[in-house]
């Protein structure tokens, strides 16, 4: 997964360099992401999605992870219309560079809104009615939101993209009961799509490699 940092779009010329060197596809990128907590900041997340969509063009990766791209404090009527303004011109945007989009669950400290699954649908009621739009299950977010089971149970079968990691981002190494039970209810929820490692800038390159080995063989028993 390529994340595009706010206004950093020309980083998007190394990256294609760097996926022509490896051989490697880029399958999936995250939004650049501001969770609007005035209406006069909507041109400005307008702005951070097209941008990434531009570079999610640039990379052929066929799918984009978007926020809500709203602040948990705004009243319910000035999120509704803070929504329908930024989606309103993304989602076309979208459309027009063959781009699908996938909504993420947020973690319990994000400053957006959208990290249960009553947020999740009141979020997707505003902005995706006709029910196009995929989602990305966060493992980390859900776990710490302790809702893993409501949104496999609701979402499950939207999914299209999985961000993979522990609490607090941290890497799994070893067989966890909740981490194997996720797995199982994506396999019955007959999950094909691209796992993510979404692990904490910290980590290191032996332990990402480490992490990788280790889904690498455990998702060949599913």
């Amino acid at each position: 997964m390529k994340s595009i940092k706010k206004e950093h779009d020309t980083d998007v010329y190394r990256e294609q360099k760097a996926l022509a060197a490896s051989g490697l596809n880029c399958l999936t990128l995250h939004s650049a992401v501001l969770h609007v907590k005035d209406p006069i900041e909507v041109h400005q997340a307008v702005y951070y999605g097209k941008i990434s969509l531009e570079c999610a063009r640039a990379l052929r990766a066929p799918l984009m992870t978007v926020h809500s791209d709203v602040s948990k404090k705004l009243p319910k009527k000035v999120r509704a219309e803070c929504l329908d303004a930024v989606f309103g011109e993304i989602k076309p945007f979208a459309k027009k560079v063959g781009i699908k989009l996938s909504l993420e669950n947020l973690s319990f400290n994000s400053t957006g809104f959208g990290k249960n699954v009553e947020e999740l649908e009141d979020v997707l009621g505003c902005i995706d009615p006709e029910g196009e739009m995929g989602f990305t299950f966060d493992l980390c977010h859900a776990l710490e939101t302790k809702v893993v089971d409501e949104l496999i149970d609701r979402f499950g079968s939207r999914v299209c993209n999985v961000h993979m990691a522990d609490k607090h981002h941290q890497p799994f190494f070893e067989k966890k009961p909740e981490l194997t039970h996720f797995l199982s209810a994506l396999h019955e929820c007959g999950y094909e799509g691209p796992i993510t490692l979404e692990l904490v800038h910290t980590t290191s390159m032996s332990d990402i490699a480490k992490t990788k080995i280790f889904f690498e063989n455990l998702l060949k028993q599913y």
